[in-house]
């Protein structure tokens, strides 16, 4: 009873402050004059949500028996994780046009680990390193799919531009370069902690097979977009590259990764009903 209280909690919460930030957003001023005793306090408020979504996640997770990391939870652990990066941006940039872009999906989200139902136990989470892997891999997720989310923003906040439509929405983002900025920082520390979950894993991948790089899909496509990953930031630094470019090259990249993880747990577990890490 109190689980089911907690996911009311967190998917309403996210929905009350997702209504209150679109609600600003659309009336302006008008909004921000008669709840101004709200307004300084949306930015802190925000918190509340993605603090219980992961309390959520943490109940999920961790069980008597070992690490439990269902398809849905995963998916859900990594737009928390999200929340919190824009949220924590909103904090200095002081708009709040990115947390109400993805706190509707915090709502939804929250709610993932309810189709995981008994999801089984991942082999071999007792060892050390192999939690640090699966920490680090869940951090460079989370950074990686913000950086996503940050390249289909910019396309969508470019287009509109060019046909000089303006929203609210749009008219409280920060200006393109800024956006760009962004998103470059973002997959920078991205890059960074997806390369210490690589180097883990072939660490643990030698614990436990002794072999350093197994020879599977989820390597292959890992390695892949770690590759794809390093060429868009190596091309960024010396040769410039930007704009429409550099966000085919980041959506790829995180296509592959998706697919190295994802994609494997979607087949183990939804199509051959067989969980496994």
């Amino acid at each position: 009873m109190s689980l089911i209280l907690l996911h009311l909690a967190t998917t309403l919460s996210y929905a009350l402050l997702s209504f209150l930030i679109w609600q600003q957003l659309r009336t302006g001023e008008r909004l921000s004059r008669r709840l101004v005793w709200l307004t300084p306090w949306l930015n802190t408020l925000t918190l509340l949500p993605i603090c219980l979504h992961f309390v959520l996640t943490y109940h999920y997770s961790l069980g008597t028996d070992g690490l439990h990391l269902g398809l849905g939870n995963f998916t859900s652990l990594i737009i928390a994780t999200n929340c919190l990066i824009y949220v924590a941006h909103n904090f200095y940039d002081g708009k709040n046009s990115l947390p109400a872009i993805l706190l509707p999906f915090g709502a939804l989200a929250s709610l993932l680990p309810l189709l995981d139902g008994t999801s089984a136990v991942v082999p071999n989470s007792d060892l050390p390193m192999f939690k640090a892997h699966l920490i680090l891999s869940i951090v460079a997720y989370g950074l990686l799919s913000v950086s996503l989310i940050h390249a289909l923003l910019m396309s969508y906040l470019e287009k509109n531009l060019h046909r000089h439509k303006i929203s609210p929405l749009i008219d409280n983002l920060p200006p393109l370069l800024k956006l760009e900025n962004l998103l470059f920082t973002i997959a920078l520390l991205g890059f960074a902690v997806l390369t210490a979950a690589l180097l883990s894993g072939f660490f643990v991948s030698f614990a436990i097979q002794s072999t350093i790089i197994p020879l599977s899909h989820k390597t292959i496509f890992s390695i892949a977009s770690w590759s794809l990953f390093a060429s868009l930031l190596i091309g960024r630094k010396f040769l410039g590259w930007r704009g429409r470019i550099a966000r085919k090259i980041l959506v790829i990249g995180f296509i592959l990764l998706l697919l190295a993880y994802l994609g494997s747990r979607f087949v183990s577990e939804i199509i051959l009903r067989n969980p496994q890490y």
